[in-house]
């Protein structure tokens, strides 16, 4: 599996939550990211989940929150007002190309 096919599933998967969110707030992890693009719990493909959501939470596409209880662990959340919501809800394709072009730079 290469590099560019694992970021294009993990985009994937995080413009159809975005699509199918129910609320205003959806926050995710690593690991439910990439469970949720289908590419299993292998720990190189949790890191790399974990590199794309640090990326675009860089790009202040996504806050992130740390949770503390017995491992320092990230999750990454999106509200209904952030800009990533709203091109996603608008044109999905749209917003799966700006996220393409961000992890490629």
């Amino acid at each position: 599996m290469g590099l560019e096919f694992i970021e294009k599933k993990l985009v994937e998967a995080l413009i159809i939550l975005l699509l199918n969110a129910k609320g205003k707030v959806v926050s995710i992890r690593a690991t439910s990211l990439a469970k949720l693009a289908g590419l299993g719990t292998n720990h190189s493909v949790i890191l790399r989940s974990a590199r794309v959501l640090q990326k675009l939470s860089k790009h202040r596409f996504l806050s992130t929150v740390v949770e503390t209880k017995r491992y320092k662990t990230y999750r990454y959340v999106l509200r209904a007002e952030d800009e990533l919501w709203q091109i996603a809800k608008r044109d999905p394709t749209r917003a799966r190309e700006i996220l393409e072009k961000i992890l490629t730079s």
